[in-house]
């Protein structure tokens, strides 16, 4: 949330943009993770056909070759390597959709992970260290902290073992499970640790997302004590700190947007207070308040001290600043005070224009003194200019 803006926003949505933040923060790190969850995948399967390619030669040129090599090449290259890169091309594509939202890509690339190393496995599952493909793929999940997503991931993953050990025989020499108390040992084992690898990503996903809650709320804390530091108590509108950072702000993006400063303040406010008492005086400054946050729009108020309030208008032309202005300005004219009819209140005005020739001390003291102009006469608005300053009229 932009520093200084959203004065009229109650505190619940102001919590709630808060925690649009953190979340997008997270959406960004997740996104990240994404990226790189698709370059395993690409990783995988050019390291996959570089050893297959590599144990092909080796085979080819020994004696341990049980069958003619152009069957070997399509059974064992060309085939499995050419299943895979249809599959990065979908995960690419899914990557570049702009129709497809995050949580989409996320099942894509974590699924086909899956599938990629179902392929793999069955492909080469005389060797034993192909079960633990499907461990990264469960494992590179936890990140999302998705009980669903890990979850559908090692479901997969287990359903995939047990179907390629169960009903595919792709290798002819590969002995069956059923043949082998080897071959059977390794396939429990790999289900045993197949289950302990979700269940602790079940358990690191619970205290992730513990983490995740815990710093949103410590965040949302945090912006809330840097409010209320910056929140006048007595009005409830922003104070002279706010201003001060929102000036500082503004300075860092002068050329970015457009800027108004109208400063105002209440007619004989020493009177009220000397005639009817600070009591009705502080009533006085909180129903200004109000009117300042209820009718000036895009603008965003502050209590500079006293009886002094401020407006700094963004991306506003001068005539739409003046408008606002005077609506206020009748507004207050028109307010009535419960047991004091002859209690009368209005308000002048001062506004200035913030350029890059104008630093933020010269555009409060251009405000001000456009509204000692409008205070010669009260319950007026007076725009500065340049020229009546030079020539001395004050």
């Amino acid at each position: 949330m932009e520093r200084g803006r959203g004065l009229d926003v109650s505190r619940e949505s102001y919590d709630d943009l808060h925690i649009h933040e953190i979340q997008k923060e997270y959406t960004r790190i997740d996104n990240d993770w994404l990226t790189l969850h698709y370059k395993t995948t690409i990783g995988l399967v050019l390291f996959a056909f570089i050893i297959e390619c590599a144990m092909g030669v080796f085979l080819m040129n020994s004696d341990m070759l049980t069958t003619t090599v152009p069957r070997f090449i399509l059974k064992f290259i060309v085939i499995p390597s050419g299943i895979n890169f249809i599959f990065l091309g979908l995960n690419r594509a899914a990557m570049k959709s702009r129709w497809l939202s995050q949580t989409q890509k996320i099942y894509i690339i974590s699924l086909v992970l899956v599938v990629i190393c179902f392929i793999l496995f069955t492909t080469h599952s005389a060797f034993t260290a192909t079960y633990y493909m499907f461990t990264v793929a469960i494992m590179m999940t936890t990140i999302y902290a998705s009980y669903r997503v890990t979850g559908i991931t090692a479901v997969l993953s287990i359903a995939a073992i047990v179907v390629s050990e169960l009903f595919i025989k792709w290798d002819v020499d590969k002995a069956s499970i059923f043949s082998s108390t080897l071959r059977m040992g390794d396939f429990l084992i790999s289900l045993f640790i197949m289950l302990s690898v979700s269940v602790v990503c079940m358990v690191v996903i619970r205290f992730e997302q513990k983490k995740n809650t815990a710093s949103i709320q410590m965040e949302l804390e945090r912006q809330q004590l840097q409010r209320s530091l910056q929140i006048d108590e007595a009005t409830g509108i922003y104070n002279r700190k706010a201003l001060h950072d929102s000036l500082k702000n503004m300075e860092d993006e002068r050329r970015e947007h457009t800027y108004i400063l109208a400063i105002a303040d209440i007619d004989n406010f020493k009177g009220i207070n000397d005639t009817w008492g600070h009591p009705l005086g502080d009533r006085c400054l909180i129903e200004f308040a109000r009117l300042l946050k209820e009718n000036s729009r895009n603008a965003v108020p502050f209590r500079y001290g006293g009886d002094e309030f401020c407006l700094l208008f963004r991306n506003v032309t001068m005539d739409a600043a003046l408008q606002i202005c005077e609506h206020i300005r009748v507004k207050v004219s028109e307010l009535k005070f419960e047991n004091m009819p002859l209690l009368s209140m209005t308000v002048s005005f001062g506004l200035s224009e913030y350029s890059e020739q104008v630093d933020t001390v010269r555009l409060f003291t251009h405000s001000d003194h456009a509204l000692y102009k409008a205070k010669e006469v009260r319950n007026a608005i007076r725009v500065f200019e340049r020229e009546a300053s030079l020539n001395g009229d004050r």
